[in-house]
């Protein structure tokens, strides 16, 4: 195999495009500021925020993130309103919140997160958690569970929601719980939720995907 090397190639007369009819095998990185492809590109890593990204398949995973949510003791146990209306932004107490941009604007984002909702001592007969974005005051969701019961001090509650991305700019997902007053500790029998197994193995994850529409 013979080999070329040029530091540029232009067209004839040096502004239209050069036309490739074979296709481009590149084995390192390849750059370029402009490509439009009349067929298909496969790559093993496609660098670039994706903002300008379009026809992609549906359905392709484009993107995954994780996030830690931590063990943590709160110091008060506030409750969301005990009726049909959606929890607010204001209610219940916050433990966790995380910053995200989208790649692009043709994704739908898939949010999973779970985290136990528990006790210390005797301040609840129901726990919660909802989730929120910081540009409305609803909850996008809510979870709840029962626990009115001498031996149940909380629950492993999770959240599964679905929604289209914004664009490629921030905004701030946020956890906030109802009645508990801790987050990530073990429940163990005969006694409230502690401090048990290490906080780094007790931690939950919040997990956001990014699947092409």
């Amino acid at each position: 195999m013979s080999e070329i090397r040029v530091e540029n190639i232009t067209g004839q007369t040096g502004v239209e495009s050069v036309q490739f009819t074979k296709g481009i095998n590149a084995t390192g990185t390849l750059t370029s500021t402009n490509v439009s492809v009349a067929s298909s590109v496969t790559a093993g890593t496609l660098h670039g925020n994706g903002a300008g990204l379009t026809g992609v398949s549906g359905g392709i995973l484009l993107r995954k993130s994780f996030y830690t949510i931590a063990r943590q003791s709160l110091n008060t146990n506030l409750a969301f309103p005990a009726d049909d209306t959606v929890p607010q932004i204001t209610e219940g107490n916050g433990f966790f919140s995380q910053a995200y941009t989208p790649s692009t604007a043709n994704c739908d984002l898939y949010i999973y997160c779970s985290a136990g909702i528990r006790e210390r001592n005797n301040v609840a007969d129901d726990v919660g958690m909802a989730l929120f974005i910081s540009d409305q005051t609803d909850a996008l969701r809510v979870v709840t569970d029962y626990n009115s019961v001498s031996v149940v001090h909380g629950a492993n509650l999770m959240i599964t929601h679905k929604m289209p991305s914004w664009g490629v700019s921030a905004k701030t997902f946020s956890l906030r719980s109802h009645k508990a007053n801790s987050v990530n500790f073990q429940s163990l029998y005969g006694g409230y939720a502690s401090e048990k197994f290490s906080a780094a193995a007790s931690g939950t994850l919040f997990i956001i995907e990014e699947i092409a529409t």
